[in-house]
C-alpha cells in the first residue's frame, strides 16, 4: 500500500512540472523576485525588497494570469500578465498592509534559461492612514 501511495504521489508530482524562477527586480522596490508557475498561464509571484523612495522593507505577493499577445520576440509571443496581490511594508515602527494589482509584460528567452518582465502595480496601503501607491520595476530571473 505504501508503495502505491508513493508511486501515485510521484506520478502526480511529475505531471505538474511547475517551473521556478529566481532573480532580481530593479525599481520600486528593488530586491529579490521569485515566480512559481502553476501550468502555462498561472503563476504566483513574490518579491522581497527595499524601497529607495520611502526607505522601508517590502514583501509582495500576487497571483498572476498570463495571456499571449500578437507581438513576437525570438519567434515566441510576448506575454501580458495581471492579477491581484498584497503587500506588507515595514516603515519605521509601523507595519502597513496593502493591496496591489500588478500588470506587465513577460518574456521567456528561447536560447537561455532566463526571463525578463516589466510591471506596474497600482495599490492601496492601509496603515495609520490610507494612501494610493504606484510600484513597479524590471525583473530578471533564472529559470530552474
Amino acid at each position: 500500500m505504501k508503495k502505491m501511495i508513493v508511486l501515485l504521489l510521484l506520478t502526480f508530482g511529475l505531471s505538474m512540472s511547475y517551473a521556478l524562477e529566481l532573480g532580481i527586480i530593479l525599481g520600486e522596490p528593488t530586491g529579490v523576485s521569485f515566480r512559481q508557475w502553476h501550468g502555462k498561464s498561472l503563476a504566483m509571484d513574490f518579491q522581497l525588497g527595499w524601497s529607495m523612495k520611502n526607505e522601508n522593507f517590502d514583501i509582495h505577493g500576487a497571483y498572476l494570469f498570463h495571456n499571449k499577445t500578437r507581438t513576437r520576440i525570438e519567434n515566441k509571443p510576448l506575454i501580458f500578465y495581471y492579477g491581484p496581490g498584497g503587500r506588507l511594508k515595514a516603515s519605521g515602527d509601523e507595519l502597513i498592509l496593502g493591496f496591489k494589482f500588478p500588470f506587465g509584460i513577460y518574456h521567456k528567452f528561447r536560447s537561455i534559461p532566463f526571463s525578463l518582465s516589466g510591471e506596474l502595480a497600482p495599490g492601496l496601503n492601509i496603515g495609520s492612514e490610507m494612501e494610493f501607491d504606484l510600484l513597479g520595476g524590471v525583473s530578471f530571473r533564472f529559470i530552474f
